[in-house]
């Protein structure tokens, strides 16, 4: 049985193939129903052929349509449960489109409900074991570079300001040819942290090829399981995501890089210690400082 059989539909969602991911969005868009489906009724529902329904269950690592639809229902359960819960946000609303007719208060709600989901998606993907590697990593590493493309680079940049009041060496830069001129002078006992949503992004490959060739060690963030950098890298940690009307899946992806990048960073202090109490107390004292002189 799956962990989490809606999660690994969504985490797993951009590997599908373009008919694939038809019977993807009908299930979970349709989840009431297309847990009383057989594979005939399901077939016809998304328009496409039961061996293509089979290849789909496949994808997810299933052998037989009959433990899909077992584990589907068990998993139904669970969300309606939580549903008839009285928390303020509803986690079982699961990813929500966006309409152009949507109020400020739809929207509201439908935003806090797809980055609830997409959170709890992620507390059932992240591998504990790489996450673990991750931390470790970081911890013992000489150095720290942290880099991202696009919209990742300001995820980059919170990730290096956090670990700079802790004490640990790290660099960042916004600019990409900086940053490949710094990777290319990174050691073996340095670490470089890419992040990038599709992990295609070339300025990053190329920060990943420079700190390979260093024999550095590689984490790499993204949200896509068979990416370049996802392969380049000697730690994956996967975000999952949705594409959604309006808010798209690198939205909610930039959330879900920053609750990775906490996971680590809160790890990473609490095995320091006393010395990560001292280094921040320090950082703390620095920046008083300088917001008095400013006062003054």
């Amino acid at each position: 049985m799956q962990d989490n059989l809606f999660t690994t539909i969504r985490s797993r969602y951009n590997t599908l193939s373009k008919i694939q991911k038809n019977i993807a969005d009908y299930i979970l868009s349709n989840k009431n129903e297309a847990v009383r489906l057989t594979i005939s009724d399901l077939a016809q529902k998304c328009s496409v052929s039961e061996p293509t329904v089979i290849r789909f269950i496949n994808k997810l690592d299933y052998n037989s349509y009959q433990t899909f639809r077992i584990d589907m229902a068990g998993e139904l359960s669970k969300e309606n449960t939580t549903a008839t819960s009285s928390s303020i946000i509803n986690i079982a609303d699961g990813y929500q489109n966006i309409e152009a007719s949507d109020s400020i208060e739809t929207v509201k709600q439908k935003v806090v409900s797809s980055a609830a989901c997409a959170i709890n998606d992620l507390n059932n993907i992240i591998n504990i074991e790489d996450l673990n590697t991750a931390v470790n990593l970081i911890l013992n590493c000489d150095s720290i570079l942290f880099y991202g493309s696009g919209g990742s680079s300001v995820i980059a940049m919170d990730a290096y300001h956090k670990f700079m009041r802790i004490g640990k060496r790290v660099s960042f830069d916004i600019n990409s040819h900086f940053s490949l001129i710094k990777t290319s002078h990174l050691k073996a006992d340095d670490v470089v942290v890419l992040i990038s949503h599709t992990g295609e992004s070339r300025e990053v490959l190329e920060c990943a090829e420079n700190a390979k060739k260093a024999g550095c060690k590689i984490i790499g963030i993204t949200s896509y399981l068979n990416s370049s950098l996802a392969k380049i890298s000697d730690v994956a940690l996967f975000s999952s995501t949705y594409d959604l009307k309006y808010y798209t899946d690198a939205m909610v992806s930039r959330l879900i890089q920053l609750v990775i990048l906490d996971m680590i960073f809160i790890s990473v202090s609490l095995k320091m210690g006393d010395e990560s109490k001292l280094m921040i107390e320090k950082s703390r004292d620095a920046i008083s400082v300088a917001k008095k002189s400013i006062m003054k």
